[in-house]
């Protein structure tokens, strides 16, 4: 395999005027029509600044989903929006973090689980190919995975459908796969699955509390989301991603920690996956010496470069950094990205799009640099 050097995580900034038309559609001030040529053209936007950093594999930047995961609900069945959600950990404050105690996140209250689901339409099928007809490049499509879709479960509003969480995340599992093997028909060639879950075993023991309460212990979590991520990223003819990604809500995180906690339980087993994007921009990821556990053949992308931070990284720093990566994962396996999205959610990260433009064009420089 010639690995893709150049990444994008997925998400870009929403551009202040996509943000303000969507209110105004919101409100009734905007016709569904004229929405949507204005985010056709964000997305044209995001796209070639992408091609000009050059990005190997392009996304449309997700500029038409609210978030990295609760826009696509509109596509399956079981699905109401709800006062609150309970226990669900993604509304629960004391699960995340933010390195800025003067910074008050927006208030948000995700909808919930209250049937049992099923796929009623395609969740990403019109972006793949309106941006497919847009460039030259490789499309990838980034979803969710099973497990990290359990944030929409909550005791409150959940229980008379999904008694036991794991058969909603196998319901998921299902979903995706259907999914997954419809975007394969159209041409799609790269996926990756977000699996944020998957770090909290990184960090403190109350980062994993919301899937302890569902019955998990740290065991029966990890062989479960080894189980269904392998099962899911199964469809021919696809090469497949996954993101351990930290956290990414305005700039708030809930994990800190090495992956040597997970390491040797986790990268060998996820035997389905070609490349593994990995947080590395600061002190909370660790060292590299986890990667010594990931299979040589697996390429392992180097998220070095923060979306949460807008100053520019040093491109001498970064290739100092690979270096000392290739330590412990064969340099030829090695590629670069940002850490995370720049908007996980509708917000984003208060970074700035000229910051999100420079980083990009950095993940393309030093790409060049380190491997020609």
């Amino acid at each position: 395999m010639n690995p893709i050097r150049a990444h994008v995580v997925g998400s870009m900034l929403r551009p202040p005027e996509l943000l303000d038309a969507r209110e105004q559609l919101r409100g009734g001030g905007l016709s569904a029509h004229d929405f949507r040529s204005l985010e056709d053209r964000a997305v044209d936007r995001a796209i070639e600044t992408q091609e000009a950093a050059g990005i190997e594999v392009i996304t449309d930047g997700e500029l038409r989903r609210v978030d990295f995961m609760e826009s696509l609900l509109g596509a399956v069945s079981g699905v109401e929006e709800v006062v609150s959600v309970g226990a669900a950990p993604v509304a629960d404050d004391s699960f995340w973090h933010r390195d800025d105690p003067d910074y008050q996140p927006k208030a948000w209250v995700p909808p919930a689980i209250t049937d049992k689901i099923a796929r009623t339409s395609s969740l990403a099928g019109e972006e793949y190919s309106y941006a497919r007809a847009k460039t030259t490049r490789p499309v990838k499509v980034t979803l969710p995975s099973p497990v990290c879709m359990l944030s929409f479960w909550s005791p409150e509003h959940s229980i008379s459908a999904y008694p036991n969480p794991l058969d909603l995340a196998q319901d998921f599992a299902v979903v995706l796969r259907e999914e997954i093997s419809h975007l394969a028909a159209l041409g799609c060639q790269h996926i990756q699955l977000d699996a944020p879950e998957l770090t909290v075993l990184v960090g403190d023991a109350q980062g994993f509390g919301p899937f302890a309460a569902a019955g998990f212990t740290r065991e029966s979590f990890l062989d479960t989301e080894i189980n269904i991520l392998n099962g899911v990223a199964s469809v021919p003819d696809v090469t497949f991603s996954v993101h351990l990604c930290r956290g990414n809500k305005e700039n708030e995180w809930h994990s800190a920690g090495g992956y040597e906690a997970i390491s040797r339980e986790l990268f060998p087993r996820l035997d389905t996956f070609d490349y593994f994007l990995l947080e590395f921009d600061g002190e909370r990821s660790g060292g590299f010496e986890p990667l010594a556990d990931v299979p040589d053949d697996k390429v392992v992308v180097l998220g070095l470069i923060s979306t949460k931070r807008t100053e520019v990284e040093k491109p001498e720093a970064l290739l100092r950094r690979i270096d000392e990566a290739a330590r412990f994962h064969p340099r030829e396996h090695l590629t670069i990205s940002t850490q995370c999205g720049f908007a996980s959610i509708l917000f984003g990260n208060p970074v700035g799009e000229q910051a999100e433009r420079q980083k990009l064009e950095l993940v393309g420089r030093v790409a060049r640099e380190a491997w020609g």
